[in-house]
């Protein structure tokens, strides 16, 4: 059986055209790929401003710190969260300025009260620090706990 091929005219201009349809919709992709993350930072921010860290959950907390030590590490990242969280979007923290505790909001500022009153007496150090940085700007942050 023989296939018949249909003539098919090939110029720059409907390859030009081929391309400009693929970089919109890629760029239609990266747009709803944008606003599905920001949606998603935003969510996140909202659950860490609301919740709130009963003794049950700072005790699982240090029993993780300890299982850490006895495998060998000498530090355990409480908390990652968005910069969003900080009032000031993490500039103090990637600054770094003295006075980063103040700009702590939420479940951030709770776990920062709790090593203040709990572990920093016993020798622990709390750092801050950004994690990554998108676009240039500060992204998640980091809360860590450190003993060595």
């Amino acid at each position: 059986m023989v296939e018949k091929y249909q003539s098919v005219t090939f110029t720059a201009n409907n390859f030009i055209n081929l391309v400009e349809k693929s970089r919109h919709r890629k760029a239609m992709e990266y747009n709803e790929k944008q606003k599905s993350m920001i949606k998603s930072r935003e969510d996140c921010v909202n659950n860490l401003l609301d919740h709130h860290i009963e003794d049950k959950n700072w005790q699982d907390i240090l029993h993780k710190a300890q299982a850490a030590a006895q495998a060998g590490e000498k530090e355990l990242l409480l908390l990652r969260f968005p910069c969003q969280l900080c009032s000031d979007g993490g500039r103090a923290i990637n600054a770094p300025q003295t006075d980063w505790p103040e700009t702590l909001r939420g479940e951030a500022a709770e776990i920062f009260h709790l090593w203040e009153r709990d572990l920093k007496p016993n020798g622990f150090h709390l750092t801050a620090k950004v994690l990554d940085f998108p676009g240039g700007i500060p992204g998640d942050i980091g809360l860590t706990l450190v003993w060595g």
